[in-house]
């Protein structure tokens, strides 16, 4: 047998999440969009597994990775958590994921991950310890600009500049949280490419050297 390709076991690894999906959550999918899944009837941001898989979120190497007894996930944004409970049933421990939302419905999320209501544009629960992959599935975005249609003030994200403070400021704070060659990976919708320079050099005057991969749908974070 000829040996896949990380290209070809890439996409191995989606078909097998999407078909687990479709067994684990049937009541959420929507015949008529195949990559999103619905939240009481409506769109939102809350995407299946397999689409985080296919971006490059979560791959079969961190699922090996993760199911070490020393080893620990952090999703903020994490509400409603279909993404960490079909990594435990990949055989990821409960124990080994923590999953965080300022969403109170995160308390109610199924499964036996621990998990808390923190917002990741503050300062991070002490209590919730280190990690070696932290991830945002489709939330930092959210987090950095907010959702316009639900503030009242729609402008009050609408400068380069505090979208830039809000970036620096939750990416400090997930650094320190990151265990050494650890990393932070956001999906979806990124900041302009001038906000993520700025968050950057933000990051440096504060002391904070961090090596930054960007594009404008994803984006990684390591310490320097």
């Amino acid at each position: 047998m000829t040996a896949l390709s990380p290209t070809d076991d890439q996409k191995a690894f989606v078909a097998d999440v999407a078909a687990l999906e479709k067994r684990m959550f049937p009541g959420q999918m929507d015949d008529k969009d195949t990559a999103r899944m619905k939240n009481v009837g409506k769109y939102s941001w809350l995407y299946r597994p397999s689409h985080h898989v296919a971006t490059g979120l979560i791959t079969r190497k961190d699922v090996e990775m993760l199911k070490q007894s020393d080893k620990r996930l952090l999703s903020v944004g994490a509400h409603p958590a279909y993404l960490e409970q079909l990594l435990c049933i990949l055989g990821v421990p409960a124990e080994n994921i923590f999953i965080g939302d300022k969403d109170p419905g995160i308390a109610l999320a199924d499964g036996l991950m621990d998990r808390t209501i923190f917002d990741a544009t503050g300062i991070w629960p002490e209590k919730i310890g280190t990690f070696d992959l932290i991830i945002f599935p489709e939330s930092l975005c959210m987090a950095v600009g907010g959702d316009k249609k639900e503030q009242k003030d729609p402008k009050d994200f609408s400068s380069d500049a505090k979208e830039a403070a809000a970036l620096a400021v939750i990416l400090q704070q997930g650094l320190k949280k990151l265990r050494d060659g650890g990393e932070i990976r956001a999906n979806g919708p990124q900041s302009h490419p001038n906000v993520v320079k700025a968050a950057t050099k933000i990051l440096e005057d504060a002391g904070q050297k961090a090596v930054i991969d960007y594009d404008r749908f994803f984006l990684t974070v390591r310490k320097a």
